[in-house]
């Protein structure tokens, strides 16, 4: 009789240990682009982007944390409607890297990890971003902006 019980507590033990919490973090992402036209119209404007620049947390956590920012993307506006999708990589201090997908519209989306190499290897999670100010452009053709980027990771084994 012993046995049989001791079966279901081992086997919550294992199930509880093979479940990660996922962490939450908020990260302050500020950055300078360039544009590639391909049409700039009253009608519909249809560009790609370039972004470089650093993030900082903003809820003390490691991740995304004091990282350099390569970004590509592209932009479509038509109608009042905007739709952005594109890719990220950030590299921590130490050499390792994160990457990233994301879309949304004008000023905020939605986004997720794609891989990451290091102590971020096997990654999994997402979350959203939030455009929250954009500057007067220092240098003719770029721009400046700083945005938040909120999500959730898990660090698989």
């Amino acid at each position: 009789m012993a046995r049989l019980l001791l079966i279901p507590i081992v086997m919550i033990f294992l199930f509880i240990s093979a479940v990660h919490a996922a962490d939450s973090f908020e990260s302050l992402a500020c950055r300078s682009g360039t544009t590639t036209y391909i049409q700039n119209t009253k009608e519909l404007v249809i560009m790609s982007f370039e972004v470089k620049g650093i993030l900082q947390s903003k809820s003390n956590a490691e991740i995304l944390n004091n990282v350099s920012e390569q970004c590509v993307g592209t932009l479509k506006r038509a109608g009042g409607e905007a739709i952005q999708r594109g890719f990220c990589r950030y590299l921590y201090p130490n050499g390792d890297i994160n990457v990233v997908e994301w879309d949304g519209g004008a000023n905020d989306g939605k986004w997720q990890f794609l891989s990451g190499t290091g102590k971020w290897e096997n990654i999994k999670g997402g979350g959203t971003w939030k455009a929250i100010l954009r500057a007067k452009p220092i240098v003719e053709g770029t721009f400046q902006s700083c945005m938040t980027i909120t999500g959730t990771y898990e660090l698989k084994k």
